[in-house]
């Protein structure tokens, strides 16, 4: 564990002190809804830490650029999947707090999405650069996207922004294969490491789309 301490620390830089503090501080902004229940923190919350690394980004980094583009493209493309998917195998649950909507999905959620895909996108190439291998990539990738699903969402129906039908298996207030099926689909992200971010946004769309279906499928929750 030392060994994996000191690899990180001796390849640390600033970005990376932009991206975590950025998105620490929206987590806890987040964690403070559930007192507020406000969509409009939920907007301010993603929004403010995208503007931080975008200004990060145009000054001086590369990957970052990309791992925003990847971001944008997964996170204004979420109406357009949840509404197809919507339509043919019935909605989830219920919005209760939308605020700003395009389609029908809320704005907080399309800057959720781009801020949370931005991450796992930017921390798939670091761990590349700094000397992980494929095999650990997809573990920890994997693994920080079903835990940021089952916090996120949780927190977020905490917040009364939103409820989900109940089913077979919930965790806490969400059914299982949500933040499962999160984990499964962006740990592809590794082996996409040479593709070009739009490229990637593409094919990792795709996978989620498949993965949350197929997963609402099998479990049970989908048809509705």
């Amino acid at each position: 564990m030392r060994k994996h301490w000191r690899r990180i620390r001796d390849h640390w830089n600033r970005t990376d002190t932009v991206v975590m503090a950025t998105n620490h501080a929206a987590l806890g902004v987040f964690v403070a809804n559930c007192w507020w229940h406000s969509p409009i923190v939920c907007q301010l919350a993603s929004a403010v830490p995208l503007a931080f690394q975008i200004r990060r980004a145009v000054r001086s980094d590369r990957l970052l650029r990309d791992a925003l583009v990847f971001g944008a493209i997964i996170g204004f493309a979420w109406p357009v999947g949840e509404g197809l998917v919507t339509a043919v195998f019935g909605w989830w649950g219920q919005y209760l707090a939308a605020g700003i909507t395009i389609w029908h999905t809320p704005l907080y959620c399309i800057l959720i999405g781009w801020l949370a895909s931005t991450h796992l996108y930017y921390l798939s190439h670091r761990l590349e650069a700094i000397g992980y291998g494929r095999i650990s990539g997809v573990a920890v990738v994997g693994l920080t996207a079903f835990g940021m699903g089952l916090l996120g969402e949780n927190l977020f129906v905490w917040a009364n922004m939103w409820r989900y039908d109940t089913s077979g298996l919930d965790w806490w207030a969400i059914p299982a294969f949500v933040p499962v099926a999160y984990g499964v689909g962006y740990a592809i992200l590794p082996l996409l490491n040479r593709w070009r971010a739009e490229a990637t946004a593409l094919a990792c769309g795709a996978v989620l789309i498949v993965t949350c279906v197929g997963f609402g499928l099998a479990s049970g929750f989908f048809p509705r």
